[in-house]
């Protein structure tokens, strides 16, 4: 138990200096985009997910943009991220299963939030191969951003559903039922 506890205090150092060393407008996108993350995966009824990847307080739904550059385009920072959270993967995972989950899962969501499901930018897999928590991931990136971009929920959704393949249907129709039910679409 101690030993565990000890690996969560070293992953908790290990992300914590390396959340300081982003950019602080790419570390506020990193955790808006973690908590509409969050709400898609409640929204889809899959809570039960954030129970087994989550540990304690940490979530590695908040770190998709690790290794993000300012003004950064394109996906050279995926592997970066991915790389990062594969190497605390190798230091951790035999100390701790619940370090392991956490690092898959964020090495995952590195990696793949710009995967689009019917086409893969980086020819890696497409469609249901593509880890879910990457799925929802690509989904909650352009939420945040488009949201960031001023636009409203319904041209956020409308913006979305017309990109029809490049996003997984199932999340969203996840993001279409959290706006109904909160009655954003109306407005």
């Amino acid at each position: 138990m101690e030993q565990n506890k000890q690996t969560y205090l070293e992953l908790r150092q290990a992300l914590e200096t390396a959340a300081e060393a982003m950019d602080p407008e790419i570390r506020a996108h990193s955790l808006r985009t973690g908590q509409r993350m969050e709400t898609l995966i409640k929204e889809m009824d899959k809570q039960d997910l954030l129970a087994l990847w989550n540990w304690g307080d940490l979530s590695p739904l908040n770190y998709h943009d690790m290794g993000k550059k300012p003004n950064e385009r394109g996906i050279e920072h995926t592997e970066t991220g991915e790389l990062f959270f594969k190497h605390l993967h190798h230091l951790f995972y035999k100390i701790s299963g619940q370090a392991g989950i956490f690092t898959s899962i964020a090495a995952d969501i590195c990696r793949y939030h710009h995967d689009h499901y019917g086409q893969c930018q980086l020819k890696t897999a497409q469609g249901r191969d593509i880890p879910l928590a990457g799925r929802i991931c690509a989904v909650a990136n352009v939420w945040d951003h488009l949201a960031l971009d001023g636009l409203k929920p319904r041209q956020i959704l409308a913006r979305l559903e017309s990109q029809s393949g490049q996003y997984d249907p199932e999340i969203i129709a996840a993001l279409r039922r959290f706006y109904e039910r909160h009655g954003t679409l109306e407005r």
